[in-house]
């Protein structure tokens, strides 16, 4: 991984990268601590199913941040609310389940228009 000192990392920004023993690790800031290589990171994915769900410190030489993705399917939007709920991620669930109420209701009106 590139070491990003000096890229702006935030609360809730994505990231992936490696652990310390070599472990692949994906999912998103959950606090940055100031003056110090390390961040904490909620795992939503890994080849070490031990670390999905859990809140982990990686060095921050070992992560590079991802581009959000925001355009989600509503099969997608579902898998994520189960992955919300696995990982008993409340915020996370909230946000997943406004943003699939607003796809469905988009839906509907799109439906409701071609009927006329």
């Amino acid at each position: 991984m590139e070491a990003n000192y000096n890229k702006e990392l935030k609360l809730g920004d994505w990231i992936k990268g490696k652990t310390r023993n070599d472990e692949w690790v994906h999912g998103y800031i959950e606090s940055v601590e100031p003056f110090h290589p390390l961040v904490r990171m909620k795992v939503l994915f890994s080849d070490n199913t031990e670390f999905v769900g859990r809140v982990i410190r990686v060095e921050k030489k070992d992560i590079e941040k991802q581009a959000p993705l925001n355009n989600f399917s509503e099969a997608e939007l579902l898998n994520f609310i189960d992955l919300a709920l696995s990982t008993r991620d409340q915020q996370w669930f909230l946000e997943l389940t406004s943003k699939l109420k607003r796809k469905q209701n988009i839906w509907s009106l799109t439906k409701k228009e071609s009927r006329l």
